[in-house]
C-alpha cells in the first residue's frame, strides 16, 4: 500500500502490460458506454484527513504516517441520509490500553470506518479506529501472525433471508514481507462483522496468487477488490491479477490481467457466521472450469489484450443491464465492461495522473448513488484516494471523485 514505495514502481510497471504466450484468449465485448468524465474534485482534503486522524477513536498510535487513509479502496454502505465509508488505515496499530479494553495488533493498516456524506465522507464525527482481530481457531488462518499489513475496504452486506443476514463481510489485503527483497507477497482474505464494523473478525484467505510464497520473491501487490454477485445470484465473485507461476522468482510477462474466482453465495454466508467462522473456500476459473483452488491455482486471462490492468473493481450497472470494471491502483484509471462478467471489453482511459506534478497514485471505487452504492446507473461517482509521490506522502494525501456519465 501507499505506505511502501514499492507500490508506485509496481503499479506504473504493470498498467501496461504485453500479451504473454499461453493466454487463454477471452471474447472481446463491444463497448455500449461512452464514459464521460466531470466534476473532478475534492470531498477531502488533507487538513480535513489530518483533523479526523486527530480525533479517531482508539487514538492513532502512528504519528510519523499520521491518519494514513484509505490505504485501500473505499468500501460505502447506505444508511438513510447517510453513508458510512470503510477503508484501512496504512499506519501501523500499536496494541494500547485504551477504556479498559485492549486494542491493536502490532500490524500495518485496519478496518477504519467514518459517517458521513458522499461529498462530506469524513463527515463530523470521530474516525473507528478498528483493526482485524484474529479468529478463535488459529488454524483458520495459519499466516495472521506472518502479515505486517492487514487492511480492508470493500465490504458487502450479507442480504435478508440468508445466514448471518445484515452482517458485513469486508475484503481485506494482508502482506507477508519478502525478506531478500525488501518488499510483500500479499493475498485476498475475508474479515466479518455482526456489529456494523465496530469490530472485525479474520476468517482466513480466499485468494493467493499462483505464484507459491518465497522470501525472495519479486514484490507483488494484489489489492483489495469487491465482492460480487453473479448474475444469476448463485455465486460471490471477486476479480483480480494473478501471477501465474514461470519457474522464476520474477513476475515478468507471467501477470494476468483480469482473472476471477467464484464460490457460492450460500457457503459464504454459512461459514462466516455460523458456529466456526471461517471463510469459504473460492475457486478460480480456468481454461473453462471453475476448479482451481483459490489459494496458488491457476487461473485464465478474461481480458488478456488490454493495454491497462491494475486493481479490478467490478459492480453492476442497472442502466446498462451489464457489469463495469474501474481499474486503478496506479497513475491511470481505466475503464471495462462485461456482459456476463466473463468477457470484458478492451479498457479505455479514463484518468491520467501521469502528467500531473505530484505524479500521484490512487486506489479506486465506483460508488452508485441510489439506495445501493454497489448498482451504477447511467451516471455514478468513482472515488479514488490521491496519494502524492514527490514527498507529501500522507500529508499531502486527499479523498477526490469524479463523475462518470455514460453516453
Amino acid at each position: 500500500m501507499p505506505t511502501k514505495v514499492f507500490l508506485a514502481l509496481f503499479s506504473l510497471a504493470v498498467l501496461v502490460i504485453a500479451t504473454m504466450p499461453g493466454k487463454a484468449f477471452a471474447q472481446v465485448v463491444s463497448q455500449i458506454c461512452n464514459p464521460v468524465v466531470s466534476a473532478v474534485q475534492q470531498v477531502a482534503s488533507p487538513q480535513q484527513r489530518l483533523a479526523a486522524g486527530n480525533i479517531a477513536l482508539p487514538p492513532l498510535t502512528d504519528h510519523i504516517n499520521g491518519f494514513a487513509w484509505p490505504d485501500t479502496p473505499l468500501g460505502i454502505l447506505k444508511n438513510g441520509n447517510t453513508y458510512t465509508f470503510f477503508g484501512s488505515d496504512g499506519g501501523d496499530h500499536m496494541i494500547q490500553l485504551w477504556n479498559e479494553n485492549y486494542y491493536g495488533n502490532d500490524k500495518f493498516g485496519s478496518a477504519d470506518s467514518v459517517v458521513g456524506t458522499l461529498d462530506n465522507p469524513l463527515g463530523s464525527g470521530s474516525p473507528a479506529n478498528i483493526t482485524i482481530d484474529p479468529n478463535p481457531d488459529p488454524n483458520v488462518n495459519l499466516n495472521y501472525s506472518r502479515y505486517d499489513y492487514m487492511g480492508g475496504g470493500p465490504v458487502y452486506r450479507v442480504p435478508p433471508g440468508n445466514v448471518g443476514a445484515g452482517n458485513l463481510l469486508m475484503v481485506y489485503h494482508g502482506e507477508i514481507p519478502t525478506i531478500t527483497t525488501q518488499s510483500f507477497y500479499s493475498v485476498l482474505a475475508l474479515a466479518g462483522s455482526s456489529d456494523e464494523g465496530a469490530h472485525w473478525t479474520d476468517l482466513g484467505e480466499i485468494i493467493e496468487i499462483n505464484q507459491p510464497y518465497r522470501i525472495d520473491l519479486d514484490g507483488f501487490d494484489i489489492g483489495d477488490q469487491t465482492l460480487v454477485p453473479s448474475l444469476d445470484g448463485q455465486y460471490l465473485q471477486i476479480y483480480f491479477r494473478d501471477w501465474i507461476k514461470n519457474g522464476t522468482t520474477h513476475w515478468g510477462n507471467s501477470l494476468t490481467n483480469v482473472s476471477v474466482a467464484r464460490a457460492s453465495v450460500a457457503s459464504v454466508y454459512a461459514d462466516a457466521f455460523g458456529s466456526q467462522p471461517h471463510a469459504a473456500p473460492f475457486n478460480k476459473y480456468y481454461q473453462g472450469a471453475w476448479l482451481q483452488p483459490g489459494i496458488n491455482g491457476s487461473s485464465s486471462d478474461l481480458n488478456p489484450q488490454a493495454l491497462y490492468a491494475g486493481d479490478n473493481e467490478v459492480e453492476f450497472n442497472e442502466y446498462l443491464q451489464r457489469y463495469v470494471d474501474i481499474i486503478g491502483e496506479g497513475v491511470v484509471i481505466a475503464y471495462a465492461e462485461s456482459p456476463d462478467g466473463m468477457n470484458w471489453s478492451l479498457p479505455l482511459l479514463l484518468h491520467d495522473f501521469r502528467n500531473e506534478p505530484d505524479q500521484p497514485t490512487s486506489y479506486v471505487m465506483p460508488v452508485g448513488t441510489g439506495n445501493d452504492p454497489h448498482i451504477l446507473d447511467q451516471q455514478f461517482y468513482v472515488y479514488y484516494t490521491r496519494y502524492p509521490t514527490n514527498g507529501g506522502a500522507w500529508r499531502g494525501a486527499s479523498v477526490n471523485r469524479f463523475t462518470v456519465t455514460c453516453q
